[in-house]
């Protein structure tokens, strides 16, 4: 299972998404593809910082699509992806490049279950030891 980050959600909900971004996601299998109820606290707080209006309401439009899309699947913080949480944590401020806690309770579900992530913040993860992918860069080879 491929988690998408944050942003790689986000991506999703702009007027005009990216085409490498939508090519990456339409060539995965519809099971293959999940959010975490990390993505769910950051996407919902980004909306509800937003004044109300036309474009926050889009926006909410095109969040409850999404959600129902992967409600089934949404990947969610438990006590093994705490305590993964806390190592990355520790392992992350002890070489020198500290992470913020929600990236690192996205990695910590993404270890804990066996999954892979999807983001365009490599670096930011590159202490974690998870298998990242970028799907706003062009595939090689």
């Amino acid at each position: 299972m491929i988690i998408a980050d944050t942003n790689v959600v986000s991506e999703f909900m702009r007027d005009t998404p990216d085409g490498t971004v939508l090519a990456w996601a339409e060539g995965i299998g519809p099971t293959e593809l999940t959010i975490c109820v990390v993505t769910v606290e950051e996407i919902e707080r980004g909306l509800g910082r937003m004044p109300r209006g036309r474009r926050r309401r889009d926006l909410e439009q095109r969040w409850s699509q999404l959600i129902g899309a992967f409600a089934e699947t949404i990947a969610t913080y438990d006590l093994p992806a705490a305590q993964d949480t806390a190592g990355l944590l520790v392992a992350a401020e002890a070489s020198g490049r500290p992470m913020s806690l929600a990236d690192a309770q996205i990695a910590g579900i993404c270890l804990s279950g066996g999954h892979q992530l999807a983001t365009r913040n490599v670096r930011d993860f590159a202490v974690t030891g998870l298998r990242v992918i970028n799907p706003f860069e062009q595939p090689t080879g």
